[in-house]
């Protein structure tokens, strides 16, 4: 029965991908460490990681009918093979098993669009004559047949007459008590909560049948083919017979590689107990687990904002009406609504390593590109995220990698001549800092000198003279996000263009972060990310700035305190208010002047008139006040994104609707103060980006 491909084909597309994903994470680990001269830990496990994986791939392929993919897939395995039995593997073998893994992810992508057997190229034909170059001519003693390169590989499907050729019972459907004494048994147990059971049960039968001592499978590979098996979805457990004496260590470590096994168990005919027994075995607990759309879930957090919202005036309404019984139910539908809220914003959560297990394999391309050595790390990549941010960030993280191997490191000659290791160290570091997470990237590479930087931005025409004297060296290193700016003459493919670090500030921008930078001049540089664990619903202070009745909020993680104006607090100097906080004298700026909302000569400035309430908010290593009127409460709120030309304010981050139903605009107020149109107004610079 041909299998339909229709039904099978986003589980191929998912597990392939998941499965390159692997193998080229294990190759890149692989050649950093006989680059450092390391053992790696152990390279003939990580070898037979990538022939595991690799033997899956081929195996799925195959019972997809995607005849090339699973040639190549196989050709890959043989030369993964060569390194899990201990051979060294030359540079060339790398770059072919990471280029085998570009040209087989290149295929299901063309399977994700509708082809039915995509194209290969050549690729198979040279890992082939490159496995046979490496394992040299055949010996006098023995004659090895191994199959011409486009010859076919795959196992061949297994006819209910080849049991008849081997001892055993007539019918491959005999229960496994039937078989003869002392054969070996390998029970696979697909997981519960695993999908398409059949299909998964087929792959690993064509992973083990093409192993040596493979005798039969219950139930039959023609059977599992089928659209229903009630019998082996009810138990979930495949039988392979393997002949007695059969070593079936790599038997179980290829089952237990494959997508949706549970367990293996290894058995023999005298260890099996009676199936009256079996049935008794207590059932283990799973962790179950389903895929899920991520739109579904972007749905369903939008509902869940709607829910918030409809509560928040609901609370509105019951405060207006004064009745107890009903400012008892909003309290209980507070109480739903939140932990319907909590459940669906942690089925978004991610773990960054989702995101970040293809940035070695950048870091390693551009660096043979360049003939750079660069030792790359990643630490924490455990710590979650929402899926949305997630999606945003790979691109300025790619940025950031490009910059530190095209700019940090300078050449191994280079290195090697002010007397420092070769190889340049880049660690990618994530930590949880409150409700924020902090991403890190540090390298040791020649740094950034703040007065180049002012130069070249001199020379763009990107700031004037006045300006670039004005600025600290701290100041002038953030100069490198203006659009624009590049420190590279020659234009490159990485570099060049003035494309990069601005790209990384909007997209911070825009998910409410920030971008934070250190360099010294050859000490290297530390780039940190600061980003919210999730941007779908946000708590926010309603602030009333007095000149309008628009609605203003402000992230609650923006503020780090709020205090009364008092008139004995605030000062003046050189055309500045500032407002003393304990020991600290903080830069005073009133909202609704820097929003073009009143006159700065109506602002409430010292000593004419003082008053409202001073909000705290961290700008880099500093901290400046706002002034508004009043605060009007905190709320849960749904951002959304805006449209042009109110997209182009980078201080408006989005809109929400509050709880008496008015729109309101969601501020990052320190941005205000990046906005040269602003710094004249005698608005600092902040040592912040975004």
């Amino acid at each position: 029965m041909a299998i339909d491909r229709d039904k099978y084909r986003r589980l191929f597309i998912d597990e392939a991908r998941e499965g390159l994903a692997q193998i080229g994470n294990e190759l890149v680990e692989l050649e950093s460490s006989t680059l450092k001269g390391t053992s790696g830990g152990a390279p003939g496990a990580r070898f037979d990681a990538v022939f595991r994986h690799a033997h899956s791939l081929k195996g799925m392929g195959a019972a997809m009918g995607y005849t090339r993919f699973a040639v190549l897939a196989h050709r890959l395995e043989d030369l993964a093979d060569l390194g899990r039995q201990g051979q060294t593997l030359p540079q060339a073998a790398y770059d072919l098993l990471l280029e085998g893994c570009d040209v087989l992810e290149g295929c299901v992508d063309a399977v994700a669009q509708g082809a039915e057997d995509p194209d290969a190229k050549d690729l198979a034909v040279r890992v082939a004559a490159f496995v046979e170059q490496l394992r040299g001519p055949p010996t006098a003693t023995a004659t090895i047949h191994r199959p011409a390169p486009t010859e076919s590989v795959l196992p061949t499907p297994t006819k209910p007459q080849a049991a008849a050729t081997n001892p055993g019972p007539a019918s491959t459907s005999t229960p496994a008590r039937a078989w003869g004494r002392g054969s070996v048994l390998l029970r696979v147990h697909i997981a519960a909560d695993a999908t398409l059971p059949l299909v998964r049960a087929f792959v690993v039968h064509r992973t083990l049948a093409s192993m040596p001592g493979w005798v039969e499978t219950v139930p039959a590979p023609e059977a599992l083919r089928q659209k229903e098996l009630p019998e082996f979805t009810a138990h979930r457990v495949l039988t392979l017979r393997f002949l007695p004496g059969t070593d079936t260590s790599a038997m179980v470590a290829a089952a237990r590689s494959a997508q949706g096994v549970a367990d293996v168990v290894v058995e023999t005919e005298a260890e099996l107990v009676p199936a009256e027994k079996e049935e008794k075995k207590a059932a283990v607990d799973e962790d179950r687990t389903v895929r899920v759309r991520t739109a579904l879930l972007d749905d369903l957090i939008d509902s869940v904002g709607e829910v918030l919202l409809a509560r928040s005036r609901l609370r509105v309404l019951a405060a207006r009406m004064d009745e107890p019984e009903l400012v008892d139910l909003v309290d209980e539908i507070d109480r739903l609504a939140r932990e319907l809220h909590g459940g669906v914003v942690a089925a978004r959560m991610t773990p960054l390593s989702f995101m970040a297990e293809r940035l070695p394999r950048v870091v390693r391309d551009l660096a043979r590109q360049q003939q750079k050595t660069i030792d790359f790390t990643m630490i924490g990549m455990d710590i979650e995220l929402d899926r949305a941010i997630l999606d945003e960030l790979q691109a300025p993280l790619i940025h950031m990698l490009r910059n530190a191997v095209d700019h940090a490191h300078e050449g191994n000659v280079a290195r090697a001549a002010r007397g420092r290791p070769a190889m340049m160290k880049l660690v990618l570091r994530a930590v949880r800092d409150r409700d924020r997470v902090l991403l890190e990237l540090k390298d040791d590479g020649k740094g950034m000198d703040p007065v180049r930087i002012k130069q070249k931005a001199l020379e763009k025409g990107l700031i004037d003279k006045a300006r670039a004297d004005a600025l600290s060296p701290e100041q002038a290193l953030e100069l490198v996000c203006l659009p624009g700016f590049s420190t590279t003459d020659e234009v490159t493919e990485t570099s060049g263009r003035g494309v990069g670090m601005d790209v990384v500030k909007a997209t911070l921008e825009k998910l409410g972060g920030a971008l934070r930078l250190a360099s010294a001049p050859g000490q290297g540089t530390t780039l940190t990310l600061e980003l919210p664990l999730t941007v779908a619903i946000i708590q926010v202070l309603v602030v009333d700035v007095g000149a309008t009745n628009d609605g203003y909020v402000i992230p609650v993680a923006r503020v780090e305190r709020a205090l009364a104006v008092e008139e004995v607090d605030v000062s003046s100097a050189s055309g500045r208010s500032f407002l003393r906080v304990g020991e600290a004298l903080l830069p005073l700026f009133d909202l609704a002047v820097l929003l073009g909302l009143r006159p700065a000569a109506e602002s409430p400035a010292p000593p004419a008139r003082f008053g409202g309430t001073a909000i705290l908010v961290a700008a880099g290593a500093h901290l400046v006040a706002f002034r508004v009127d009043r605060i009007l409460g905190q709320e849960e709120v749904v951002a959304k994104p805006l449209g042009a030309p109110l997209s182009t304010l980078s201080y408006v981050a989005g809109a929400a609707i509050l709880a008496d139903g008015r729109a309101a605009f969601l501020l990052e107020p320190q941005r205000l103060l990046d906005d040269d149109g602003l710094r004249g107004a005698g608005a600092p610079t902040v040592a912040r980006v975004g």
